[in-house]
């Protein structure tokens, strides 16, 4: 499996999940490693961002030792050995950037009132080095050299991604989610648009549709979106006998 392959496939994992196992240094029971579960989601570079209260047990493992892991995998998954896994070590620090907020508050609209209640700050996961186990005999480590990216603008190319594909193609996403996830919805607004895939709420429900391969530039994703879209409405086109 080329490298760029399975770092694709570890990324559209990380995706496609929502949540992690964190695990910091405890600095009550000293030695010993805290796990607890997070929320998180990454950004276009490959850092992972969880929003978490200053009065969290984590949160001040973290102010006292910034090395940290995230694991993730598909919690659905009928054999958690056979599936997919992935744990990025890396270095946590607090940060205030309101593209992150915007970001993370789409995905996760119930948290933008916590930090009224219980002082939650973002803090960003820059990663060190990732494993990747894609079932039996799929084990690899990546290094940060190769799993962050340095996209120039691309916020903005993400940004004009999502508000044209909500003015203009509300019935594109439809057919998509309906062949992917066999779904059919009233309301639908796609939310992200990343190197892998984008995020696409459907009622009250959020879909991650991954791509075929990874893409960097608009052209690219609008590609992956028409070649969707075809597929899907002829898949759901009743054929003539």
């Amino acid at each position: 499996m080329k490298k760029q392959a399975y770092i694709f496939d570890a990324k559209t994992l990380v995706r496609q999940q929502h949540s992690g196992v964190l695990s910091t240094h405890s600095q009550t029971v000293e030695g010993y490693p805290f796990g607890s579960i997070v929320p998180y989601f990454m950004t276009s570079e490959g850092d992972l961002i969880i929003y978490i209260s200053q009065i969290a047990q984590h949160t001040r493992n973290i102010q006292a030792d910034h090395k940290v892991s995230m694991t993730i995998f598909d919690h659905l998954a009928d054999d958690s050995q056979a599936s997919g896994r992935v744990t990025v070590l890396g270095d946590a620090h607090l940060i205030e950037d309101t593209l992150v907020a915007e970001q993370y508050f789409s995905l996760f609209p119930q948290a933008e009132g916590y930090q009224q209640t219980h002082d939650f700050m973002f803090y960003k996961i820059t990663p060190k080095r990732v494993r990747y186990i894609g079932g039996f005999g799929k084990i690899h480590w990546i290094n940060k050299e190769d799993w962050l990216l340095a996209l120039e603008n691309w916020s903005k190319v993400s940004n004009g991604i999502v508000v044209h594909m909500n003015d203009d193609h509300q019935e594109a996403m439809q057919l998509i989610l309906s062949h992917q996830f066999n779904v059919e919805v009233k309301h639908i607004k796609m939310l992200t648009a990343f190197c892998e895939g984008v995020h696409i709420q459907a009622d009250n429900k959020i879909y991650f549709w991954p791509f075929d391969l990874p893409c960097i530039t608009s052209t690219q994703v609008r590609e992956q979106l028409v070649k969707a879209t075809h597929q899907a409405r002829a898949a759901l086109t009743p054929q003539a006998c």
